[in-house]
């Protein structure tokens, strides 16, 4: 009677499917995680680019905030920032020559994986500050 020995090739069906299952998890994790990281990385940077805009509009124009939270939402076309999101202020408040004006703005960011590692919601905050000529 001879004993029929398993070989290397022929292993448990399901096995594979559960190493990947496993692998992937974690892959799919740190993939997802690096575009996400990307993502928030470009919108900090448009969103710090666009309050600059604003703050450089705000330096001569330190009165006209609906103008300069205009500038400030057309700099950032592809973020979706509204004119709500975008705050100007002067110190002091009658804004003279040589006071400073403060634009800053904030935008919610969602990732991908917000859910699946249960992260609360992100904001990206950006400002910028001038002094008034």
């Amino acid at each position: 009677m001879q004993r029929h020995r398993r070989t290397r090739r022929e292993t448990r069906p399901g096995q594979a499917l559960v190493e990947f299952a496993l692998g992937g998890i974690v892959f799919f994790m740190l993939l997802f995680g690096t575009i996400d990281f990307g993502r928030a990385i470009f919108m900090y940077s448009e969103l710090t680019n666009a309050v600059r805009e604003g703050a450089r509009y705000a330096q001569i124009q330190p009165t006209q905030t609906a103008s300069i939270r205009d500038v400030v939402v057309r700099k950032a076309p592809g973020l979706g920032l509204r004119a709500a999101d975008v705050s100007v202020t002067c110190s002091p408040a009658q804004c003279p020559p040589g006071g400073t004006v403060t634009v800053a703005a904030s935008l919610p960011f969602g990732t991908v994986t917000q859910d699946l590692l249960g992260l609360g919601p992100i904001t990206l905050r950006a400002s910028a500050e001038n002094t008034i000529e």
